[in-house]
């Protein structure tokens, strides 16, 4: 199955776009040099003179036509380090006229090696996560609207050193630097604790940075998206969300254990976790069990993928029901 194709449609507009884009900038320089400086023009000239005489030369079966090949080859080189040479005189980059591609691999054709671009495939999911993440209504929520303060200063039940206020603070500020700093390389994050505490909130905070920062970013409840999984593949639907879910820079798997606990759902959570862990794609998974309840609901191998991730630990009561008191 592959990708949805107005996913690759939208892609390849991304992608002219950008070759537009630098087409334009190439002719703005282009047109700045020859205008301030008029002497570059007469070398270029010059240097298309001097290649249009190497055909004739090949064809003239001239005895010396090794010799004049080689009179035009250095006559064409002494020209080039002339126009460089013009340009760093102007305080310009030698290779300020040269072509512009924002990927140097494909040089914007969106293929090499007879294969998509990985710049190619980031538009793709780019293109899909937003959609996907448009049709869930996704609110995205910021740092700055997390308020610490509805954290207690009393301690935490499984640290009696630590206060809950402090803890929470940690964990506030490690998800701040998760998405401040995420390149894709990171290890992915275990969000565990009671409803309304936070988790939503702080996964998706870090969806919302990371998309700013040009990431794409798949965000979805656990039982949204197997239900999605469980449509696409028995026919009831288009698509092709586990390619996504598998491609895409950033997947946030939200209130994990909430799905039906059938063969087909276990299947498919082993099959998203273990698929990105083994790609060393980073994700974020949050769930209301605890590390003790966690065993119970999933299987050994599931489990030992999960807490492979960083474990963060949320203290505190519903953070929602104190929201709507002050309201």
């Amino acid at each position: 199955m592959s990708l949805n194709e107005k996913y690759y449609a939208a892609a390849h507009f991304q992608l002219d776009k950008r070759r537009e884009h630098n087409k334009t900038t190439e002719e703005k320089r282009r047109n700045e040099v020859l205008r301030t400086l008029p002497e570059y023009g007469q070398l270029e000239a010059r240097l298309a003179l001097t290649a249009s005489k190497i055909a004739p030369a090949i064809l003239s079966h001239d005895g010396n036509v090794t010799e004049l090949i080689e009179k035009l080859r250095r006559e064409n080189l002494n020209i080039q380090r002339n126009m460089a040479a013009l340009l760093e005189k102007s305080g310009l980059p030698v290779d300020y006229l040269d072509p512009i591609y924002t990927c140097p691999v494909c040089r914007d054709r969106g293929y090499a090696d007879g294969k998509w671009c990985g710049c190619f495939m980031k538009l793709v999911y780019a293109a899909a996560s937003k959609d996907m993440n448009e049709q869930a209504a996704m609110t995205l929520s910021r740092f700055d609207d997390f308020n610490l303060n509805f954290y207690p200063d009393a301690p935490c039940p499984d640290n009696p050193a630590v206060s809950q206020k402090s803890a929470m603070t940690e964990v506030f500020t490690y998800c701040f630097k998760f998405a401040e700093n995420f390149d894709g390389s990171e290890s992915g994050i275990l969000m565990m604790g009671a409803t309304g505490l936070g988790k939503t909130h702080l996964s998706l905070a870090i969806a919302n940075r990371v998309i700013e920062r040009g990431y794409s970013v798949i965000y979805g409840s656990t039982p949204e998206i197997l239900r999605t999984l469980n449509s696409e593949q028995f026919g009831r639907s288009d698509g092709d969300t586990m390619s996504l879910l598998m491609g895409c820079d950033l997947l946030v798997l939200d209130d994990l254990g909430a799905e039906n606990s059938s063969e087909y759902n276990l299947s498919q959570i082993y099959e998203i976790i273990n698929a990105r862990i083994n790609r060393r794609l980073p994700m974020i998974v949050s769930t209301n069990f605890s590390v003790r309840e966690l065993p119970e609901r999933y299987s050994d191998r599931i489990c030992s993928r999960l807490f492979s991730m960083y474990k963060m630990l949320f203290y505190g009561s519903d953070n929602r029901l104190k929201v709507n008191n002050q309201n």
